[in-house]
């Protein structure tokens, strides 16, 4: 159930709103909107007709400061030549020693202290003056003066894996104990019909951490089934472990997360190949998957799910699935869950940036210019190109496919972060084909602001919204 914290604000809905669309505050004052509405979503906080161009007009970029951006390209000189001359030469020594070397326990106290002493000295000196805008928490600002930095360094896969490889360290929940954590790498049955490519014989094991509420290998009987984001070159397992552990807690259900593969290494099929044969070894340990598991996805992890979801629903109506066909060895008779979560899902992969994809990463801690300028390219030979293909990656893109037949749905995004406009198209999308789609819009976050949630409380309230809406849909399901 929601914490008490997040049951206040509940009540504090502002009146005159329709039943299905309800606006409630932060104790800071930042509106979030929650719309369970069928019709196309229209969000009551902004104002009508603004572009992200006038919007990011009216906020605090820049920490305040008028040179502290990339189109100060003497700044951007000075930092890279910094970073190339003491830093990224050894820092792999550095992530190893953090990561390998120092104790977790040792990592969390140096990690909580830290940001116990930054906070302070943040309040005391800055206050409220480094971030977006006033309605942030003051744990919002400090963050925002720590993160800023990152947009002038080049954020190479290196970079991004050992940084979301360190979430569990900055959760503000232990990691699973190991006694509950059961470690598969399983075969998993293929129909013997259809001829598997050579590029995936030797990708039909299941890997990854089932995480149990309770020692042994006994499962509840329900479970999310969780794929970590991370923009395809970042992301793990164990660095997702506090966080879905938490979440499994507060839902009391099993927690499966696949590891799945990445890029440059590999391709967006080698990645759906992943968590369909993932899926359909995790929906077998259920008597009844679609009303038993929810399916979670963050960021890319979240546009993997939706595809997920939809070749799921597009093979069992025997529509083009828009993948090999070696796809239905595995999505026949594949169950669709019960429900699924999309944390700020990147699904439009159109290589013309634009609206908030395009604005937005002037102040987004998280997808930034330079996350744009280094990460974008992969995508080029991401995306397979197959022959008949006009266009590989709208073809590719979820918000481009059909929605009918998905269950219901919980989207969560910040209004003022970089897929804001792709989120908002797909939550339309799938109420336009008849999915329940319950859509959360925080005000002034970055993207996948809930896994801050050891820092914000911003990050702290979506986390239980999402958790309290899983339980509700899984006990109506029982």
């Amino acid at each position: 159930m929601l914490h008490s914290a997040t049951i206040a604000l509940t009540q504090k809905a502002q009146s005159g709103m329709s039943a299905d669309t309800t606006v409630h505050h932060t104790p800071d004052g930042a509106p979030f909107v929650v719309c369970k509405s069928e019709r196309p979503f229209v969000n009551p906080t902004s104002a009508p007709g603004s572009t992200p161009e006038e919007i990011n007009g009216q906020l605090n970029l820049n920490l305040g400061q008028t040179f502290l951006t990339r189109k100060n390209k003497t700044l951007l000189w000075i930092i890279d030549f910094l970073d190339r001359t003491f830093i990224r030469w050894w820092e792999k020594v550095v992530f190893y020693l953090w990561g390998e070397m120092i104790p977790l326990s040792f990592r969390r106290y140096l990690t909580r202290m830290g940001w116990k002493i930054f906070l302070s000295l943040h309040k005391a000196i800055l206050g409220k003056r480094t971030g977006l805008h006033a309605s942030q928490s003051f744990e919002y600002h400090a963050l925002t003066t720590i993160m800023w930095g990152a947009r002038f360094i080049a954020i190479t896969p290196r970079r991004m894996r050992f940084s979301l490889s360190q979430l569990y360290v900055t959760a503000p929940n232990e990691p699973p104990a190991n006694h509950r954590i059961m470690k598969i790498d399983t075969p998993v049955a293929i129909d013997s019909t259809y001829k598997i490519p050579e590029r995936f014989e030797d990708s039909c094991n299941v890997k990854g951490w089932f995480i149990h509420r309770v020692g042994g290998s006994q499962a509840t009987s329900k479970g999310i089934f969780w794929i970590y984001g991370g923009a395809y070159l970042a992301g793990d397992v164990r660095g997702n472990s506090s966080a879905a552990d938490w979440m499994g807690s507060q839902c009391q259900v099993d927690v499966f997360i696949p590891n799945i593969r990445l890029a440059p290494e590999a391709d967006l099929d080698d990645v759906l190949w992943d968590v369909c044969i993932a899926y359909k070894w995790f929906s077998s340990q259920f008597e009844d998957p679609s009303s038993q598991i929810t399916v979670l996805g963050i960021s890319s992890g979240g546009a993997i799910v939706t595809r997920l979801m939809q070749l799921i629903g597009q093979h069992s109506r025997g529509e083009d699935i828009g993948v090999p066909d070696c796809f239905s060895s595995l999505l026949t008779n594949m169950p669709m869950p019960a429900a699924g979560v999309l944390f700020a899902p990147y699904v439009d992969y159109d290589a013309n940036k634009k609206g908030t994809f395009l604005h937005y990463p002037q102040h987004d801690l998280v997808v930034t210019e330079s996350v744009q300028q280094y990460g974008l390219p992969y995508l080029e030979d991401f995306i397979p190109k197959r022959r008949g293909m006009v266009d590989p990656r709208r073809d590719y893109s979820p918000i481009h496919r059909s929605m009918v037949g998905l269950p219901p749905l919980f989207v969560i995004v910040s209004e003022h972060e970089a897929v804001y406009d792709m989120t908002i198209q797909l939550v339309n999308r799938a109420r336009s084909d008849n999915v329940k789609t319950t859509v959360c819009v925080f005000k002034y976050m970055c993207h996948v602001f809930s896994f801050l949630h050891g820092f914000i409380p911003e990050g702290r309230i979506s986390m239980e919204l999402v958790a309290n809406w899983i339980t509700e849909v899984l006990e109506k399901g029982s």
